[in-house]
């Protein structure tokens, strides 16, 4: 295919297009052309594992992904993570070794495809592995230590190494391209005279952590990679004195890292970040889907150009509907796998200890009322419309045509500190809100003649149900550029709903970090279970060369 770049119909009127469209269009279409390049020229070995052995991988990560909610996007660097802690625990401490095993059983739970990762990438993770092996040996070796901090070194090193591994197995090089265009655009965006190199300084560095964070979904345990990285930009090819350096300066990185991770530049930064990740991402499908198409459109009608960022965002509602669905389903199988089960073994013998009355109508309402409510907030959770499509679609055309952003300037503030006497009087206010929203609950539960227990476990489901509810509305909302509109309705809504979705969130992640079926499936489950994949697969290589043998 000729390169979009090098075509235009004869006669057409040119169009003058951004370096950044241009860029654009040059990565996705070299990395079409490499792709199909590399699947005729590439007959390096492939690392490649049973089929039939493998589904037993997969379905087992399903169900573990079911009772530990996470975002999807997030399910293969923890899978790194939790691998690379078990084959540490095993014992397992060659590099070379780790890098093998983590490679196949990435490619068994199909987080990789199988016989399509070259035997090549075991050297390549090995080295990074290494690395950071190193840096772990001479941070704990560093003076006498508690055991909480040895703890924190031991999953700050165990994240890092997840998180460049997970980097280093996907191919970013077009979303480089738009990030590197992303963080010009915010920069130009942001006003700064230059008179405050602090100021600048944290720009920047928010402007990077945000990009990441909007345009690749990291999380902050993986913006903790970002940043060290930030601080160390050799640390690929680091030698053994440059780890022997970082490690001298650990705690300065660490304190670093938390001060921008908690920057009040951030969210501001966010907002320009969140806008444009979604005008790229538009642009970015427009163009991938037919590059030569798109192109000609652009050059010769930017109107069909501009119905064609119309179909493209109409399918991407589509896809937020589909992942709305998803999260409501998962969330209602997390709910019933790690908590229900348990509160509901509970319930019953608690309330006949007590000697209070079991009521079957308190029951009903606390087994139904959290799929129900969960039901209903996706059935009413609306995606954009017209108007959020039409704002894309000047987005777009300003990224491609034009450019000039200079009516589009945002100062950064830092946050007005408050007043002790403010600090007391706004928590004093939170408590009554607090008080009130749950003291109303509580009265329309006793009204109902539910028991303690009974009233216990529906306030614990409305907190956990709430809480997810919010987080099912950011897949609805997830290629909005329209601020929601308040009204008076929901302006005073929020003065008593926030305090049950904080408290939501709170119990949500006191509780995973005590996940009973977590703990069992990670310490007690998938150890064996593993080496028992492990053993079988071996045991069908073995059975299939006495096959030969005997046909032979």
């Amino acid at each position: 295919m000729p390169s979009p770049l090098l075509k235009t119909k004869q006669g057409a009127a040119p169009v003058e297009l951004t370096e950044t469209t241009k860029d654009l269009f040059r990565v996705i279409y070299q990395s079409q052309h490499a792709a199909e390049s590399a699947k005729d020229d590439d007959n390096s070995p492939k690392i490649k594992v049973n089929e039939i052995i493998s589904k037993m991988s997969f379905f087992y990560e399903k169900i573990r992904n079911a009772v530990d909610y996470k975002d999807e996007h997030l399910l293969r660097k923890n899978a790194i993570e939790r691998i690379l802690r078990r084959l540490h625990l095993m014992g397992h401490n060659e590099a070379e070794e780790v890098a093998k095993m983590l490679l196949i059983e990435l490619i068994r739970a199909a987080y990789l495809q199988n016989n399509s990762v070259p035997e090549e990438k075991i050297r390549e993770v090995a080295a990074i592995i290494e690395r950071f092996a190193k840096l772990r040996h001479l941070l704990l070796a560093a003076g006498k230590k508690s055991r909480k901090e040895t703890d924190d070194i031991k999953r700050w090193i165990l994240n890092l190494s997840a998180t460049d591994i997970e980097e280093h197995l996907g191919d970013h090089r077009i979303d480089q391209v738009i990030g590197q265009h992303m963080f010009d655009i915010i920069n130009t965006n942001i006003i700064d005279d230059g008179k405050d190199a602090d100021f600048t300084r944290d720009k920047k560095i928010q402007i990077y952590l945000n990009i990441f964070s909007k345009l690749f979904k990291y999380d902050d345990a993986m913006l903790e990679f970002l940043l060290f990285r930030y601080v160390n930009p050799s640390w690929a090819k680091a030698s053994d004195e440059d780890v022997a350096i970082v490690s001298q300066h650990y705690h300065e990185l660490r304190e670093m890292t938390r001060q921008q991770l908690a920057h009040p530049f951030r969210k501001q930064v966010g907002r320009l970040a969140s806008r444009y990740t979604i005008y790229f991402s538009m642009l970015r499908d427009a163009v991938t889907e037919n590059p030569e198409g798109a192109y000609d459109k652009l050059k010769n009608s930017p109107v069909q150009f501009k119905k064609l960022i119309e179909k493209v965002c109409e399918r991407r509602y589509k896809e937020s509907r589909g992942r709305l669905r998803r999260g409501a389903v998962r969330s209602i199988i997390y709910l019933l796998l790690t908590k229900s089960i348990l509160v509901f073994i509970l319930e019953v013998p608690v309330i006949f200890f007590l000697g209070e009355e079991l009521r079957y109508l308190s029951l009903a309402i606390n087994v139904l009322f959290p799929p129900t409510l969960l039901f209903l907030i996706a059935l009413f959770t609306g995606v954009p419309g017209r108007e959020n499509t039409a704002k894309i679609q000047a987005g777009v055309e300003e990224i491609v045509f034009n450019q000039s952003l200079n009516d589009k300037t945002v100062k950064l503030r830092y946050p007005t500190a408050r007043t002790a006497a403010a600090n007391i009087i706004f928590g004093f206010l939170y408590a009554v809100t607090f008080l009130i929203s749950f003291g109303l609950v509580i009265w329309g539960l006793v009204y109902l003649q539910f028991t303690i227990v009974s009233i216990l476990i529906f306030l614990l489901f409305l907190s956990f149900v709430s809480f997810f509810g919010i987080r099912l509305s950011r897949f609805a909302r997830a290629y909005s550029v329209i601020e929601n509109r308040e009204n008076v309705f929901s302006f005073f809504a929020n003065f008593f709903y926030v305090p049950i979705v904080g408290t939501g969130k709170w119990l949500t992640e006191t509780f995973s970090q005590i996940n009973v079926f977590i703990f069992i499936l990670d310490f007690i489950i998938e150890s064996p279970f593993k080496i028992f994949v492990e053993i079988f697969e071996k045991w069908s290589v073995y059975v299939k060369e006495r096959k030969d043998e005997v046909v032979d």
